[in-house]
């Protein structure tokens, strides 16, 4: 991964996850082009996935499957930018 795209993909990140926090519904959108921006990337399957399950209709209610859907997708949206920054921090290109 270069060093510009980590740090593009680790902002988007940070991004999308509050918007998850805020439930706006700009975070759909995010997700889609972090997804595409990740492509080909460590971290792809796991944004990819993320991105599979907030298209899934009911992320932002309060039934209790609904936000535990919005909370797994924050937890790959965090755990993907953990992996951009590792990839940031040690220089992998």
């Amino acid at each position: 991964m270069r060093r510009t795209d980590a740090l593009r993909l680790v902002a988007a990140l940070g991004a999308i996850e509050m918007a998850l926090v805020r439930r706006d519904d700009v975070a759909g959108p995010l997700l889609a082009q972090a997804a595409r921006a990740a492509a080909a990337t460590p971290v792809d399957t796991w944004v990819a996935e993320a991105a599979r399950l907030m298209r899934a209709p009911g992320c932002f209610g309060d039934a209790p499957h609904e936000m535990a859907r919005r909370s797994a997708v924050q937890a790959l949206c965090r755990a993907s930018a953990q992996g951009a920054q590792a990839a940031l921090l040690t220089g992998t290109e």
